[in-house]
């Protein structure tokens, strides 16, 4: 546990980004944690979302509900869901969010069958909202549409403290770098993609407008936060009825993006089962909720599913971490005193890249 304990400090040293500079009228970054911090937060590491075992064929495996923000004091697992992860052979995640050529091929421009041509003054108030979260225009609008707003939303969360670099996917694919283990994906670029631009064009105008308007009135972080909070309760019940809470047009949206997803994703996690290797798989939380999401998904497919209770403990045993703990090596290599960072295309908004406006997948 010790040694594990050791590979998990250092795989969250790799999730987290380098700070950006911020003037006074920016939002607060995310900034790089000190090992000082980091020893803290196994020290007071609790579980929070939501963890289900899964069995079939004699063999078991994972499924976490992840959040795609996220707090410094939550980024640390606890010890249910480290145990699960130190238990996994290999880690799943919907996409690697570690990955430069998954973030380029998400962020990339629009093709003109993807997505609507912006009316000016939409345009226009995209831009005071880039502005106000100090977020650079020109690159954000050579992004769908779609894009821009969902990357706004969650810039615009930072100011209550939450952050993409924290995201439950940046820790996951850190650890499995730096755990050595593999990382397997459920989707292609080219389905995330897909998702985050889904609808006609009238209906991804709308949900940018219901965003945009969210954003200016105050309501999109109010929304947000109450996901994250209940996310860390682990309340499906209060994810749900959230969820039945927020605009319609937005709801709509979420709908569109999350559930025509869930079929292919439970028989790629079959298939993952049936290699025989025990697998974590994290996906975002509101693929869990409900009779259409995973774990229900997974029972139909002959799987045992038991929800795993948390006890409430904190900390994790860390030992004797101040010192030099063994190195792990890592895909980019290494600076000295400073483990390396991957390199993310998406400037000011680094770290996981901005889906729908609530961390809602």
């Amino acid at each position: 546990m010790r040694l594990a304990a050791t590979l998990l400090l250092l795989a969250l040293t790799v999730a987290t980004t380098p700070a950006v500079a911020a003037e006074r009228a920016c939002p607060p970054s995310a900034g790089v944690p000190t090992r000082a911090q980091l020893t803290q937060a196994m020290r007071s590491a609790r579980d929070r979302g939501v963890l289900w075992r899964f069995s079939k064929d004699g063999r078991h495996g994972y499924l976490y509900g992840t959040i795609h923000v996220g707090k410094p004091d939550w980024a640390m697992p606890g010890r249910a869901v480290f145990g699960a992860l130190a238990d996994a052979e290999t880690i799943v995640l919907e996409a690697d969010p570690l990955d430069v050529a998954f973030h380029a091929g998400v962020t990339a421009p629009p093709a003109p069958h993807e997505a609507p041509t912006l009316p000016a003054a939409l345009a226009a108030r995209l831009s005071r909202q880039a502005e106000r979260t100090c977020t650079s225009w020109p690159r954000l609008q050579t992004m769908p549409p779609m894009m821009i707003a969902a990357t706004l939303t969650l810039r615009d969360a930072a100011w209550e403290g939450f952050f993409v670099e924290y995201a439950s996917e940046m820790v996951l694919a850190g650890y499995a770098r730096g755990a050595n283990k593999p990382l397997a994906t459920l989707e292609t670029t080219e389905i995330q993609r897909a998702a985050i631009n889904g609808g006609l064009p009238a209906e991804q105008l709308a949900s940018i407008e219901t965003l945009v308007g969210g954003l200016e009135q105050g309501t999109a972080r109010k929304e947000l936060v109450a996901v994250a909070e209940a996310w860390a309760r682990g309340d499906l019940e209060a994810l749900r009825r959230t969820l039945l809470a927020i605009d319609p047009v937005e709801r709509a949206g979420v709908e569109r993006m999350v559930l025509p997803r869930n079929p292919p994703m439970a028989a790629s996690i079959e298939a993952l089962h049936a290699t025989g290797r025990r697998v974590f798989v994290g996906v975002g939380i509101l693929h869990m909720v409900g009779t259409t999401g995973l774990p229900r998904l997974l029972q139909h497919r002959g799987f045992t599913v038991e929800r795993i209770t948390f006890d409430g403990r904190t900390g994790l045993d860390i030992g004797e971490v101040e010192g030099n703990p063994p190195r792990v090596p890592l895909p980019t290599g290494e600076v000295e005193g400073n483990p390396a960072r991957v390199p993310l295309p998406t400037g000011e908004v680094e770290g996981n890249p901005a889906r729908v406006p609530l961390p809602k997948e």
